[in-house]
């Protein structure tokens, strides 16, 4: 038996097109995806996108797909689904890593990116570090030596976003008009990580959060924004093929009590499944046992 489990995100730091590539920069937190995986009868109708994954990563390594009808997969995951929470990135970077393990071969991030956009566009939460990825061709751009030392109040909203539709429909036209407020939000979120200024940082997620509404609206941002910086929060992010909005900041400071009381007379909370506190962490599939 082989367990891993990898990271979920709230959302990305930054997400846009520039020089020709749509990539993203995406942070992990403390809720994960744990993917056992042993001999058996494979469970494909149940975790279909997984069960790719599986076959992705035996064809990389010079196998037969059809092995993966020998590899029994179970998914125990905390992520909530279709939220733009990195649930299916954790699922399958979790179960391209143990389906390696499983064929005694090592893998590296690089590579389990390269295998994962295969199947869906995927986040850069599968990096320990902050990355600037391709999440559409799996070309790792970026790392950075950053660390974030910060808290995230995720604000989960109703409905789900089917992610693969969602960048089929979103128009590269579109965004390439939008490429020079990219730049320009990028720029903010990299100095921030660059110089460990958290400011910088959020004021750079904000701003790709904003430029994001042209393609996936959410209501009362800008209240909500407006909230965050009253109550000392460095600002917010937005799941840019998802649902969730991140609270981006440092629980000395923050006055999360205000935010949450002051928060029902922007929006209701029925609009919301969820407002959770969260981490962030490493990113990363990670080995459990074997």
């Amino acid at each position: 038996m082989i367990k891993t489990k990898c990271p979920a995100s709230c959302g990305e730091l930054f997400q846009g097109y520039m020089d020709g590539k749509s990539s993203l920069i995406s942070y992990p937190i403390d809720i994960f995806s744990t993917v056992t995986l042993k001999e058996g009868i494979p469970k494909e109708k149940t975790y279909p996108k997984a069960y790719e994954g599986v076959k992705k990563t035996l064809e990389y390594f010079g196998y037969n797909s059809s092995l993966y009808k020998d590899i029994n997969l179970n998914i125990n995951s905390d992520i909530p689904i279709a939220k733009g929470m990195a649930s299916s990135t954790a699922d399958l970077a979790a179960t391209i890593l143990a389906t390696s393990k499983y064929m005694g071969k090592n893998i590296s991030e690089e590579e389990i990116g390269k295998i994962a956009v295969k199947v869906e566009p995927t986040d850069s939460s599968i990096f320990k570090d902050i990355t600037l990825f391709d999440y559409l061709n799996g070309n790792l751009i970026k790392k950075y030596n950053a660390k974030l030392n910060l808290k995230v109040l995720c604000l989960e909203g109703r409905g789900i976003i089917d992610t693969i539709n969602f960048n089929k429909l979103s128009s590269n036209t579109s965004k390439r008009k939008n490429e020079a407020k990219y730049k320009k939000a990028f720029a903010f979120v990299e100095k921030g990580l660059k110089e460990n200024d958290m400011k910088i940082l959020a004021k750079g997620s904000s701003l790709s959060a904003f430029i994001n509404q042209k393609l996936l609206f959410k209501d009362d941002l800008d209240k909500i924004y407006t909230l965050s910086i009253k109550c000392k929060a460095y600002g917010i992010n937005t799941a840019h093929s998802g649902t969730v909005t991140g609270i981006l900041y440092d629980e000395k400071i923050f006055d999360k009590e205000k935010f949450l009381y002051e928060f029902k007379n922007i929006a209701s909370f029925n609009e919301y499944e969820r407002i959770k506190e969260y981490k962030m962490i490493k990113g990363g599939p990670r080995l459990l046992e074997e």
